[in-house]
């Protein structure tokens, strides 16, 4: 159901490029084309061995762009907790210890100074930012101020319980997203917690 909502709402946006911030190996732009979407794809995966494999994954797509770089609001070294479960890869600490997890030091930059000029090489004017960065979209989000006038519609996971140290609360990030000109469009469960409440949920936001 959330992936016909999700095509049906590019298309009314008329998106014509979908940034895939925390691309881990591609199950994202893999959904995108199978809802049918054939515009530019630009994915961001910081840990090494899940880049690779996204790059093996899209190397034959001609509409597909990849950057082995995080997302954040500084130009910095950060080090991510990759663990065994890759997809729930983090800049932030997890609030329980995996014994799997390794660290690995990433780069990380401004979406805003990588973004102007990738969507001017494309041709592309009408943005979707899809972020899924374990606790850290707030950062990604404050990254893309200088280019948030070609962002008509976000994707963003909420934690209504947190799961990493130091993650912001549900309500402050869709507040967030409202004073910057976003207002919510739908929401859709991700996880439960055992007892059958809210863990996470996508929220998906338009230009107001």
């Amino acid at each position: 159901m959330e992936l016909l909502f999700l095509r049906d709402l590019l298309n009314q946006l008329e998106i014509d490029c979908v940034v895939d911030v925390g691309a881990n190996r591609g199950q994202f732009s893999s959904e995108l084309r199978g809802i049918g979407y054939g515009g530019k794809i630009v994915s961001f995966e910081p840990v090494r061995s899940e880049f690779e494999i996204l790059a093996k994954k899209f190397q034959n797509d001609k509409n597909w762009i990849g950057h082995q770089i995080a997302l954040g609001s500084a130009d910095r070294e950060m080090t991510i907790t990759v663990p065994s479960l890759t997809v729930m890869s983090s800049l932030l600490e997890p609030t329980q210890s995996d014994i799997g997890a390794r660290k690995e030091v990433v780069q990380v930059k401004r979406l805003d100074d990588i973004l102007p000029s990738s969507i001017a090489k494309l041709g592309c004017t009408k943005v979707f930012l899809k972020m899924d960065t374990q606790g850290y979209d707030l950062e990604v989000f404050a990254g893309a101020s200088g280019c948030m006038e070609c962002i008509h519609g976000i994707q963003s996971e909420l934690s209504v319980k947190p799961i990493y140290k130091n993650m912001p609360h549900y309500i402050e990030a869709l507040g967030i997203y409202e004073s910057a000109g976003f207002e919510l469009f739908n929401l859709s469960v991700v996880n439960r917690v055992d007892s059958g409440g809210l863990l996470e949920m996508n929220c998906f936001m338009t230009r107001a």
